[in-house]
């Protein structure tokens, strides 16, 4: 994994496209979190088992109203995989933020061409970090109080996309998030939603 992650990151920034096996999903994948997607339809499966044969990679693309996958989308590596009666099950280890330019069918299948989409870098406040940092923490006491105490990534763009894939966000904003191109961006958006939801969370807890 480290040498994959090494090739990803000599190629992030550059003009060059690639190919790999495009799903189509219902959520967000994010880069640098493992996440459980659930596949259920006969395309997705065709790529996984093309991804499964070749190295594990996959663009996993938020599938629009239009049956159209969102131009922004995450690269990931296949870590576990489980076949069910009607049904995929999947343990994804997120890499790369992506640009989708165009798709192919092939087979069952889609493939995705794609360039890999760089972290724009910016200069991030340590009271901001501070802030995200606490409201997470707070909010994951309050949603999953049985977790206890859990470790946040110490890195901006790392616990950016943490909170993007564990506070309770529905798939719309979490996609808005994965756009936001800087780890500040985000993480500004972020500390406003989770205000909004400790503010709900708290009058309830009161009542």
């Amino acid at each position: 994994m480290i040498q994959y992650l090494q090739e990803v990151n000599a190629k992030v920034g550059t003009r060059e496209t690639f190919t790999m096996p495009l799903v189509l999903i219902q959520q967000v994948v994010f880069p640098g979190i493992v996440s459980s997607v659930t596949l259920r339809t006969k395309g997705a499966s065709s790529s996984v088992r093309v991804a499964s044969i070749q190295d594990h990679s996959l663009l996993f693309a938020l599938e629009r109203h239009d049956h159209e996958p969102c131009t922004v989308a995450t690269t990931g590596r296949l870590i576990d995989v489980a076949e069910h009666h009607d049904s995929w099950q999947l343990q994804v280890a997120g890499i790369q933020r992506a640009h989708v330019l165009s798709y192919r069918h092939q087979g069952n299948g889609l493939i995705g061409q794609f360039r890999y989409v760089s972290e724009a870098e910016e200069s991030i406040p340590p009271l901001l970090m501070e802030e995200a940092w606490a409201l997470a923490s707070e909010l994951s006491a309050m949603v999953s109080p049985q977790r206890g105490h859990i470790g946040l990534p110490q890195t901006p763009a790392l616990l950016s996309y943490w909170i993007a894939a564990h506070v309770p966000l529905n798939a719309t904003t979490q996609q808005e998030l994965l756009e936001i191109p800087t780890s500040r961006g985000r993480l500004a958006k972020e500390i406003s939603l989770m205000r909004t939801l400790l503010d709900g969370l708290r009058t309830e807890h009161s009542s």
